[in-house]
């Protein structure tokens, strides 16, 4: 071979290897180009954690369980088994317990109903003679204390004397029906006696007292004893924290609730009512006549009458302690008119006032009535009933007062000056 030719065949041996150097070069040059637009299109496509609702999973309410009604119902409501299944449903007389009838002996419905419109408070009667006789004694005048303390600690119970029963607190309120016993919100309210639960729950929209939403929360015990072969029924109004549910047996003492405000109630305290024959508002009785006083105390039931048995209603009664140089006063009121006879006397004391929580000793009885004054010796003893009638004289009617009818004042006419007539003239 040619030393041209053989040159030649080298330089295009070099050429070709030149060549395929360069395109391998090329090749990666544009592989690392590329490289960072991949990493900067993979980070603005891939998730960010706050956007993705898979990362971090937002339970849904089927996750979290709501607690039911009666898991959540407040301690002042007692859940009642028999109405859980309907517990929007308006209650119907035929739903609600029945009380007896005294005529036919055949259970007569309480209607629970509530009333469309509020209910008027009437006017009641202070210092008037009724128009007719007061109910008298049915037999033996004896006390009947039966009950304990609804509230803990022995001895005394102290309830509002301002606000007895059968007074409407000098015409601030209704009429009361039962007693005010002080306690702080909280305090612990107690069984009188042993009964069965027959009410646990509010009154919003059942009517228990005067209209509904009376009592806020309450309870009612159908004790097991009986008051001359009628049931007996004790009211707890004005409660919180019940503890007890229909049906349920409790024993005398037994904590039931807690003292608490509500319905016409805003300072805490204990409103607690005897209810005799029916489970209504109109059936009750003075709880002072139950509740046993306590050995250092006494109750007087008086009876304030005229000659014709009528009661003197709303007057002050006062017992004045004559065992002391620095007398004490004690106050209270008759029984006031009723148009609603919403208030009842004892059956065997038939009594239209009544002092409870008296020291035992020697007292007067002291009234005052169309200016006379009545006195009567009274004596207390410890942990009994003391019964006390005083008969008044008849009713004086008024003499009226004439009534003198202004002279009228004559005034002479006024001089005319001669101007004036001069311009009347003309």
């Amino acid at each position: 071979m040619k030393r041209s030719t053989l040159f030649y065949l080298l330089i295009s041996l070099l050429l070709i290897l030149l060549g395929s150097s360069c395109q391998q070069t090329a090749d990666a040059g544009s592989v690392a180009d590329a490289a960072p637009a991949m990493a900067i299109s993979a980070r603005a496509t891939e998730p960010l954690p706050t956007l993705a609702p898979s990362v971090t999973p937002i339970p849904s309410p089927t996750v979290t369980l709501t607690p039911s009604a009666t898991a959540t119902a407040p301690p002042t409501v007692t859940p009642q088994p028999t109405q859980t299944n309907t517990p929007t449903v308006t209650p119907t007389e035929t739903q609600t317990p029945t009380a007896p009838s005294a005529s036919s002996g055949q259970a007569v419905p309480i209607n629970r109903r509530c009333p469309q419109e509020a209910p008027i408070r009437p006017t009641y009667t202070s210092y008037f003679l009724a128009a007719d006789a007061w109910p008298q004694p049915q037999g033996e005048p004896v006390g009947h204390f039966d009950f304990v303390k609804p509230v803990p600690g022995g001895g005394r119970t102290i309830i509002n004397k301002t606000f007895p029963y059968g007074s409407d607190g000098g015409g601030r309120y209704l009429l009361h029906n039962g007693i005010d016993i002080a306690g702080e919100l909280g305090m612990p309210v107690l069984a009188v006696a042993d009964g069965t639960v027959v009410v646990a729950q509010a009154d919003e929209s059942e009517l228990y007292g005067w209209r509904c939403d009376w009592y806020g929360h309450l309870v009612v015990l159908e004790l097991d004893q009986t008051w001359q072969g009628q049931p007996i029924y004790v009211l707890y109004g004005h409660v919180l924290g019940l503890s007890v549910e229909v049906g349920q047996q409790v024993a005398q003492g037994e904590p039931i609730a807690e003292v608490g405000v509500g319905g016409a109630a805003t300072v805490p305290h204990l409103h607690l009512e005897v209810r005799v024959g029916s489970n209504e508002f109109s059936s009750t009785r003075n709880p002072m006549l139950w509740i046993d006083p306590g050995p250092t105390r006494g109750v007087v039931a008086g009876r304030l009458i005229d000659p014709q048995g009528r009661p003197w209603q709303g007057v002050i009664v006062t017992l004045v302690d004559a065992s002391e140089d620095d007398a004490e006063f004690i106050n209270t009121w008759s029984y006031q008119g009723d148009p609603q006879n919403l208030i009842n006397p004892d059956e065997l004391l038939a009594e239209n006032f009544v002092f409870a929580d008296v020291r035992p000793g020697e007292y007067t009885l002291y009234v005052k009535l169309q200016g006379v004054e009545y006195r009567q010796p009274v004596q207390v003893l410890e942990g009994e009933i003391t019964t006390v009638e005083l008969v008044t004289e008849p009713y004086k009617t008024p003499t009226p007062t004439p009534e003198v009818s202004p002279t009228p004042e004559v005034k002479a006419e006024p001089e005319m000056t001669p101007t004036a007539v001069s311009d009347q003239n003309g």
